[in-house]
């Protein structure tokens, strides 16, 4: 006996009420354990398009559509009575004839009864015919890519129009490569290798997508309490092969926002994890917010393997760092920004330092002398200046390198360390033969690594080829200024895979959010991450961005929307009201209390930094004023003005991050003349109001 899990069913069960999935579980656990259903209300679906499609009563209104073929109970759609027969009616569950992947098709001219073409609006002045993008694909080129064949005269015939809708009727894979191949891609990038002769259909890559086989009640369990995404369970076939892939040596996963580089890190903290008894796993990143979340995903993910998640050390890399120097080291004291800076003003005012500015020397000391562990005169002297860019001759390095030597002994003197120096007094343990208590680390939002960090895990990864996995995204970096990886030993290239599939953003939202970086970004090792390509699976409404005469104004339009996504299902805390600062916060306060939605399960406001990592139904991005973003204050206390582009470049990527923090709705408010940043968002969308 074998019960499968298919997407369409979690898509479907997250739609229902909190009591009618519990109603929905109990019918689930009752065919995993019984799966001729005794007892259940089974019914055979005369009309369904395909003969094996049967339901199961699971309340008076509610009912499961299963796939039954011998003892074997596919979870294919539940809904109430009317919206789950009618879903049954028009789809069938078949292999694909040329890539043997099992699909979910729907049929043709049962759609055209109850969906009729939607065509490309046109005015007096166009031709009323759309252009139709795969007019010339011949029928062996979209069999190739897993179009079903009653579709393709359909696709042929499609208007360019409804190019955007492909997720929502044909299977992903078909709908990933028609899409790619719309945009500028090429078709036969996403040819897919036929199954063996007698091959399982749902053991194709494409079906894994989709298709989930539950092997005991724990995993069942697992997938119906909170699947908290579907992708997390039904992997993209370039997810799954990035999480059992043997590698080589240091590898990273990239992509834009929402391409499950998240997902693809957790698979493969648990398959590292897998591999052998007594293997252990740090999985890391940069917040305690976000390990926290990782935490519960992987507790989730092993549900039905406790020991399994024994193996698996959830932390922030700095708390994993600061707990492994304590327990071979002892206790320490870290220095704040703050005790530096107090630091520096004391050598100052000691005659240190000639004519550079204290801003200039602070970022100095963490922009290189403390990131690249610089201890004496004659290293200052000769380190070239990697990030800096402002020149600095004999005489001024001196005076410099007095004031940092004076910080140095300040800090000894306090019994202070900085994070940096944590991090490299652990790589040269670890060159001198300390070990890890894992064998694996796998890191999260790795674009905001520190140089110390990255020296250290460079230090960490030798030794095994598969010690170190990374996942981040350039195009989020926001914290750091760029630097070279391989020159601190931890050398990437040829081992970096880029994601193209987006499940978390509406394209709408991904298209808008995309204009604000370049098509490509290469990193300091010239790798390249290129965002050509990358297709979202659903669709929503067009961003909009919206500019006022004054703050009164701007808070009565956000809490309009707000009131609007509330009456169209989207819960309070599904909510997000992101903001540059917490000098903005109250707008973002103002609005949520005219809106009436205040109290305890409120939309969520947060600071863009802090939003990296998170996700919601629908965010306003407020106060995008043009003396708040990029932050003046930010921009005021650079010292070293050639670093003044790289700022300015991070701000732009901070805006990036907060809208793609969005699944469906994407607002953008603020003050006339609004971010400068805001120009290169579609100009039509942008209005003063």
């Amino acid at each position: 006996m074998t019960l499968l899990y298919a997407s369409t069913f979690a898509d479907a069960l997250g739609k229902l009420s909190h009591n009618e999935q519990k109603q929905v579980k109990l019918t689930a656990f009752d065919l995993m354990t019984d799966p001729k259903g005794s007892g259940l209300s089974l019914e055979r679906l005369n009309r369904a398009g395909d003969d094996k499609l049967w339901s199961a009563r699971v309340s008076r209104d509610l009912r499961i559509i299963l796939r039954r073929d011998g003892e074997d109970n596919l979870l294919a759609y539940v809904g109430h009575h009317d919206d789950a027969y009618a879903w049954a009616e028009r789809r069938k569950i078949v292999p694909h004839e040329r890539t043997g992947a099992m699909q979910i098709v729907e049929l043709v001219e049962r759609r055209e009864e109850t969906a009729p073409l939607i065509y490309a609006e046109t005015s007096e002045d166009t031709p009323e015919q759309s252009v139709q993008p795969f007019w010339a694909l011949t029928d062996d080129e979209m069999l190739d890519v897993g179009v079903p064949r009653d579709w393709l005269e359909r696709v042929r015939e499609m208007p360019e129009g409804e190019v955007d809708g492909l997720f929502d009727r044909l299977p992903a894979e078909a709908a990933e490569a028609l899409l790619d191949f719309a945009t500028g891609g090429k078709l036969e990038n996403h040819v897919t290798k036929p199954a063996e002769p007698g091959a399982d259909p749902f053991a194709h890559p494409d079906a894994q997508r989709r298709f989930r086989v539950l092997d005991n009640l724990e995993e069942l369990q697992a997938a119906l309490d909170a699947p908290f995404e579907k992708w997390a369970v039904f992997l993209h076939p370039a997810q799954r092969e990035l999480v059992g892939r043997k590698v080589t040596g240091p590898t990273r996963v990239t992509g834009s926002a929402g391409t499950g580089k998240t997902i693809v890190a957790l698979h493969r903290a648990v398959h590292l994890a897998e591999a052998a008894d007594r293997t252990r796993v740090l999985l890391t990143t940069f917040s305690q917010e976000l390990a926290n979340s990782l935490s519960a995903k992987v507790d989730l993910l092993t549900q039905s393997q406790l020991k399994l998640r024994d193996r698996i050390t959830v932390r922030p890399i700095d708390q994993a760092a600061i707990e492994l120097y304590a327990a071979e080291f002892g206790n320490l004291q870290i220095a704040e920004d703050t005790q530096v800076r107090s630091l520096i003003e004391d050598a100052r005012e000691a005659g240190l330092g000639g004519d550079l500015t204290p801003a200039f020397l602070f970022e100095e000391w963490i922009e290189l002398v403390d990131a690249w562990g610089v201890t004496d005169a004659e290293s200052y002297a000769e380190i070239p200046r990697i990030g800096r860019r402002t020149r600095l001759g004999p005489l001024q390095r001196e005076s410099a390198w007095a004031v940092f030597d004076a910080v140095r002994q300040g800090l000894t003197k306090r019994g202070l360390v900085t994070r940096a120096m944590i991090y490299d007094r652990l790589a040269a343990w670890l060159s001198d033969g300390g070990t890890l208590p894992f064998e694996h680390v796998v890191v999260d939002e790795a674009q905001d690594l520190t140089v110390a960090q990255v020296r250290f895990l460079a230090k960490a990864g030798k030794g095994r080829a598969d010690a170190l996995f990374l996942a981040g995204d350039i195009g989020q970096r926001i914290f750091r200024l760029p630097f070279s990886w391989a020159k601190l030993g931890l050398d990437i290239r040829g081992r970096s895979h880029t994601l193209k599939v987006n499940y978390r953003t509406s394209h709408q939202i991904r298209s808008v959010a995309d204009r604000l970086l370049p098509p490509s970004i290469t990193d300091m090792d010239g790798v390249e991450e290129g965002r050509r390509g990358t297709v979202s699976v659903f669709d929503g409404p067009t961003p909009v961005v919206s500019l006022f005469a004054d703050e009164a104004d701007e808070i009565t339009s956000v809490a309009e929307w707000l009131r609007s996504c509330e009456a169209d299902g989207i819960a309070a805390e599904e909510i997000g009201l992101l903001v540059r600062s917490s000098r903005q916060t109250h707008r973002a306060r103002a609005a949520i209390e005219e809106a009436g939605l205040g109290g305890q399960a409120a939309p969520r406001i947060a600071n863009m930094h802090d939003a990296k990592g998170l996700e919601f139904r629908a965010v306003a991005v407020m106060a995008c004023d043009d003396d708040v973003l990029p932050d003046p204050e930010r921009l005021s206390a650079i010292g070293d003005i050639g670093e003044m582009q790289a700022a300015f470049e991070t701000e732009r990527h901070l805006l990036y991050v907060a809208c793609t923090r969005a699944r469906d709705r994407l607002l953008i408010t603020g003050l006339e003349p609004g971010s400068e940043f805001l120009e290169d968002l579609d100009p039509p969308q942008v209005g003063l109001r």
